[in-house]
């Protein structure tokens, strides 16, 4: 496997939003362009840092991370319309954020936290759970017929936080036990997998928006 094949999906995902950002510019959505294009960049400048002069990423990989939980809240909390839903999702990401703040500020934000990134990504698997939640309590189809974007995201968003969670809650045993595939450590080949699955669904996402109808 090419360890740098999941890039292409974020590229991906990040020209189809610049395409369809006349149809998305009105919406939420539209902050899909700005966070992609940082997340390509950050991701790729961490790269050439680190293998032109060893240069220690850890502190991107933290600033993308709690970047990207903020992000997807807010995405959760737009799609969401009950009002509690809404309080949950603040009250949850305002906890994370807080915790994950105090940690880096008692340890240090340029380490490596496997607990910081297993508990942020339980925080988005109960965000897309209280999504599908809503979406399955709806009776109108055409609101859910417009909702289809808020499915892809928070499926891909599922299955990539499930996964990561997993693979960070294990990190010590499988770096204990020397686990792998490709010539590379499980808790590096399965997020990058994941992220594949992540970003295509967040390009079908990003075609299938629809504005909502006026009433």
């Amino acid at each position: 496997m090419n360890p740098n094949l999941h890039y292409c999906f974020v590229l991906f995902s990040l020209l189809i939003a610049a395409v369809y950002f006349g149809k998305l510019r009105k919406s939420f959505l539209a902050l899909f362009l700005p966070y992609l294009f940082v997340t390509l960049v950050l991701e790729l400048f961490a790269v050439y840092l680190y293998q032109t002069y060893r240069q220690p990423t850890g502190w991107m990989s933290n600033v993308l991370n709690l970047a990207s939980h903020i992000f997807y809240a807010y995405l959760f909390f737009s799609y969401t319309r009950a009002y509690k839903h809404k309080r949950l999702i603040i009250v949850l990401t305002s906890i994370y954020l807080t915790g994950s703040l105090t940690y880096y500020l008692s340890t240090s934000f340029f380490n490596f936290s496997n607990y910081v990134l297993a508990a942020g990504g339980i925080l988005q698997v109960i965000l897309s759970c209280v999504y599908f939640y809503q979406y399955l309590q709806r009776n109108d189809s055409v609101k859910k017929q417009e909702d289809s974007s808020g499915l892809w995201i928070a499926s891909g968003v599922l299955l990539f936080y499930l996964g990561t969670t997993i693979c960070f809650s294990l990190y010590h045993y499988i770096l204990f036990h020397n686990l792998g595939i490709f010539n590379l450590p499980l808790y590096n080949v399965i997020p990058r997998l994941l992220s594949m699955i992540l970003y295509a669904c967040i390009a079908v996402a990003l075609l299938s928006w629809k504005s909502p109808q006026k009433t």
